[in-house]
């Protein structure tokens, strides 16, 4: 019996396959790796059912992760570059693979790719149901026989491997097929994602704006379509593709914590002085081989956070000894600290405070700014303030933000980093050449 075909396949445009003169293969002799992989991911499947699953509970996991990813990576690589070009020129060896995947994945491919074929054509409104064909019947009935037959011979192996594993692909599959159009919103308009690894082991499934502009293009030509597309690109694959929107959430919570942490390090500096003279005099050593490349000497000075121990306040104050210092700190309890500090020093340098949150729009006016590894707040308000005046940063060790940085000490993990904006920036750079 034929398989029935839906209105919205008919009117689905795609363009035509140019098959291959001869060989086994309909399209692409590289189609090979591809069936290579398809017989792999099916063989390794039997083999952590019968040999990993039963080894307690690591093996059970290792195994329900297995067949998760194994069913989100062959569904959108094998799976969907036989439905779009079929492998062979035999009718019945595509048949042979569909049914291979069918019982390897647990999901029947006459199903899906009418399913899929209803997503390439934007998604329409579905036609009054039909009658399942005998394909996709004989599919359904292959798979519920197969978890029937591992539920009858491996109870606690379908309990608490196949089971857990077969349900996560499946919510896997889903978020991959969202992710990949998360950006526009809409099913005829892929997100492309141009990671050289990723497209290697997923065979150039990154190319999801090119394979909609060409859907029966073979997936190795994908990447010669590239200049045709106006793609939306992510850096993210799309399984990882959601963390677009969860990092900033998790980057404030990180920064924040990070900054807790940072300020009681600050409380601790305050009760040793051997401590303090080694964080003053490394930072003044940094302070100076990074300053240097200023084309002029600061008079006004903004410092951020400079709160508690106010060990960039002494430095800068000896590095530019006539300049005017401020300190802008949210925490009044900070500033308290630090005024209390400088009161017990014979030779305090002079400081004006102001207890604020730092406004680049109005704190920017100042020859230089210094911002500190604490800073809580976007990077884009350090790139506003590099955009109108120097700015100095206090960063990880493993940060480089600009060739001019020095290392503080490997000790604390820190450098400080120099951005000079405009002319300012040309200056120095002639500077340098000299």
């Amino acid at each position: 019996m034929a398989l029935r075909v839906e209105p919205w396949i008919e009117s689905l445009e795609l363009a035509k396959v140019r098959p291959s003169e001869r060989g086994l293969f309909r399209s692409s002799a590289r189609d090979a790796v591809v069936l290579t992989a398809a017989l792999l991911q099916g063989a390794l499947l039997v083999g952590a059912l019968v040999w990993l699953a039963p080894r307690g509970l690591a093996g059970g996991l290792a195994t329900a992760a297995f067949i998760a990813v194994g069913m989100a990576w062959a569904s959108n690589t094998v799976s969907h570059i036989h439905l779009h070009t079929p492998l062979f020129h035999s009718r019945w060896l595509n048949r042979a693979l569909c049914t291979w995947l069918t019982a390897s994945l647990g999901i029947p491919q006459t199903l899906w790719r009418q399913r899929h074929l209803w997503h390439h054509a934007g998604e329409p409104a579905q036609p009054r149901r039909r009658p399942i064909s005998r394909r996709i019947l004989g599919e359904l009935l292959l798979v519920v026989a197969i978890m029937a037959c591992i539920a009858a011979l491996a109870p606690r192996v379908f309990v608490f491997a196949y089971l857990p594993g077969y349900l996560l692909g499946l919510a896997l599959c889903r978020l991959q097929g969202d992710m990949e159009h998360a950006a526009s919103g809409d099913p005829k308009v892929g997100t492309s994602h141009y990671g050289r690894w990723h497209n290697v082991l997923w065979f150039n499934d990154g190319y999801h704006a090119e394979h909609h502009a060409f859907p029966t293009e073979h997936w190795s030509r994908l990447p010669s379509r590239r200049a045709r597309v106006a793609a939306i690109e992510s850096s993210l694959p799309p399984l990882t593709r959601a963390l677009e929107h969860v990092g900033p959430w998790l980057r404030a919570r990180v920064g924040a914590g990070v900054a807790t942490f940072l300020c009681a390090l600050e409380r601790v500096a305050l009760a040793s002085g051997a401590l303090q003279h080694f964080m003053l005099a490394t930072h003044l050593t940094a302070f100076r081989r990074v300053l240097s490349a200023l084309p002029r000497t600061p008079r006004t000075v903004t410092i951020v956070g400079g709160g508690l121990f106010p060990r960039t306040a002494l430095v800068l104050a000896q590095v530019f000894p006539e300049a005017r210092l401020r300190v802008v700190d949210r925490s009044a309890g900070s500033i308290r600290a630090a005024r209390e500090y400088l009161a017990g020093l014979a030779d305090a340098p002079a400081l004006s405070f102001e207890c604020s949150d730092f406004d680049p729009s109005r704190h920017s006016a100042d020859d230089l700014v210094v911002v500190p590894l604490a800073f809580v707040g976007q990077n884009a308000l350090k790139d506003a303030v590099a955009r109108r005046t120097a700015l100095l940063t206090h960063d990880w060790i493993w940060t480089l933000r600009s060739p001019r940085t020095a290392i503080v000490s490997p000790l604390l993990l820190k450098r400080v980093s120099l951005s000079v904006p405009g002319r300012a920036a040309r200056l120095d750079s002639a500077d340098s050449m000299r």
